[in-house]
């Protein structure tokens, strides 16, 4: 199923109790503009929160910055603009992962301290296009949006803890969804498993 912003603001509602669904995402209507203030923050917290398989993505990082102040780094990159959270630095040399930092520079940008040279990024992306996200992360994304939203639309804490506690349990059973999808089954691990039973 395709999600579209304007389910997932239904569902939000739906989880506070309000039961007269939006037409649509962009309507001149107070709880439509309630989720719209709400609605990047909530996306990009629980994009945060696991490197979810439909959101990671590599950016190859060969130019470093000349001037570096952390001297235990060699290398300074600039984050890639869609960057919501960087998860590895894989060293071109030998295909490993390798320690890095991401810091502000003095110049108040975002940067990816590390001491290899050329390496990749892998990093959660910032998805903007709803279709691509899956039932499991939608269902955390409603909750932890009708979390932010309880206090404005129905003016009660008891509302806002009760979809905090929901959210904790979506995200959970959404990390776990994803996790299933990524994890390799070769035969080496078949024959160890076969072996131990």
């Amino acid at each position: 199923m395709a999600f579209s912003k304007t389910k997932i603001f239904n569902i939000a509602l739906s989880n506070l109790g309000v039961s007269a669904p939006l037409q649509n995402s962009i309507e001149e209507n107070p709880n439509a503009i309630l989720m719209n203030n709400y609605y990047d923050l909530a996306r990009d917290t629980v994009l945060e929160a696991h490197e979810w398989s439909f959101a990671t993505a590599f950016k190859e990082m060969s130019v470093a910055h000349e001037e570096n102040q952390n001297k235990n780094y060699q290398y300074s990159f600039t984050y890639p603009n869609d960057c919501i959270s960087p998860r590895a630095i894989i060293d071109f040399a030998d295909n490993k992962e390798k320690k890095f930092e991401p810091v502000i520079d003095s110049n108040g940008e975002k940067v990816i301290l590390t001491n290899c040279n050329p390496c990749l990024l892998r990093y959660t992306k910032r998805v903007t296009n709803e279709t691509f996200f899956p039932a499991a992360f939608v269902n955390a994304l409603a909750f932890y949006l009708a979390y932010l939203a309880a206090q404005v639309v129905t003016g009660s804490n008891n509302k806002k803890n009760t979809n905090l506690q929901d959210y904790q349990i979506a995200i959970r059973q959404a990390i776990v969804t994803d996790a299933r999808k990524t994890t390799n089954h070769d035969e080496d691990d078949k024959c160890y498993t076969d072996a131990r039973g």
